[in-house]
């Protein structure tokens, strides 16, 4: 049953890196929630063999985002409504039992441009029944602000990741992951301010002193992973996994996530998912600030840096075309669900509901 645990641990874990293939595939992501934020996200990714042991694989990516936030309600603003487009670029190349891969991703939008790369590998290890994979990344990003051509700052991210992946018996894989990630600059938004004195943190139409977010430059995070797939049966399996995050900002976060996949015949793949997550608040983050006190750096009423919990729902629907003899196959994925946040200490909106689409077509010849 080993048939039915690789291809769904590796739609929950991520594809490995492989090459040969020539691919087409194109998806089309929508959210909206309940704090006036909908974003559409169209993807195109082309995948082509440029030698026998070397492919080339090209994302283009454009974020589409309109927003009447409380963030952007509580600064005045108008409805925004930005673009974001990405381009990332793919070498991988193929020895025995090693895979090896380099990335270069770029990304623009109004106030905001960034720079990105990875590299890669994957070694086979004990008769193909273990895998060990590890990368490094890093990201060089310059800050703007719509409207104030003066206002540029930079931040920087590296970030190292190693994983284990191991098959205990022929129905049953498992995966540990490690992930190292330090970040450095500014790392607050451009358009928050806080309002010192008022009950809710925002300087809107109050006689407050008013200044700007800041958060520390420094931030180090540490993340662990288990997850893990077990078939129960020729058409049925279910997987589980677990991560916890930290870091010197005195944040933790808990995640844990169960699912079930079946087959309902030889081309057609259900799964449906329920994901769980906690996070306590940063060590700097106050609901609102009374007053300047003296040797305090850090103010912030960032929503995100607040304790806050999320519950999600999803299902997913694969169906596998073969549309001729020569194995060309076209594979359709339609996944749908809701969001729920609760925000335990943030006093301007309690909670925030999400419904989320996501349709993609690949075609591999």
């Amino acid at each position: 049953m080993r048939w039915l645990a690789v291809p769904c641990l590796c739609a929950a874990l991520g594809a490995p890196l492989s090459v040969g293939a020539q691919e087409a595939a194109t998806a089309v992501y929508v959210r909206t929630d309940s704090d006036e934020t909908t974003v559409i996200t169209p993807r195109l990714r082309v995948k082509a063999p440029v030698g026998t042991r070397t492919s080339a694989q090209l994302v283009y990516t454009v974020d589409v985002w309109t927003s009447a936030s409380i963030d952007i309600r509580t600064s005045a603003s108008l409805a925004v409504t930005e673009q974001r487009d990405e381009l990332d670029v793919t070498l991988e190349h193929e020895l025995d039992g090693v895979r090896l891969s380099a990335d270069y991703r770029y990304s623009t939008e109004p106030d905001y441009e960034s720079h990105g790369g990875s590299v890669a590998a994957e070694v086979d290890l004990a008769n193909k029944s273990a895998t060990v994979a590890a990368s490094a990344s890093a990201n060089f990003d310059d800050v703007g602000r719509v409207g104030d051509p003066l206002f540029s700052e930079d931040v920087q991210a590296v970030s190292g990741r190693l994983s284990l992946t191991q098959i205990l018996d022929p129905d049953t894989l498992v995966q540990g992951v490690y992930q190292l990630t330090r970040t450095e600059g500014y790392q607050a938004s451009p358009y928050r301010y806080v309002g010192i004195g008022s009950d809710d943190g925002t300087c809107e139409g109050l006689d407050v002193p008013c200044i700007p977010e800041a958060n520390p430059e420094l931030r180090v995070a540490h993340a662990f992973a288990l997850r893990g797939r077990r078939a129960l049966s020729e058409v049925f399996s279910v997987g589980g996994s677990y991560r916890l995050y930290l870091d010197d900002w005195s944040m933790m976060s808990h995640t844990l996530q169960v699912d079930g996949g079946a087959w309902l015949d030889a081309a057609t793949l259900v799964a449906l998912r329920y994901r769980l997550y906690l996070q306590n608040g940063a060590e700097h983050y106050q609901p609102s600030y009374d007053e300047l006190e003296e040797g305090r750096a850090f103010y912030t009423r960032d929503k995100e840096l607040s304790p806050l919990s999320a519950h999600r729902v999803g299902l997913d629907l694969t169906r596998n075309w073969e549309l001729d003899a020569s194995g060309q196959v076209l594979s359709t994925v339609l996944s749908v669900g809701p969001t729920f946040y609760s925000y335990s200490d943030y006093r301007l909106l309690d909670s925030v509901t999400a419904f989320e689409v996501t349709l993609t077509g690949a075609l591999t010849l």
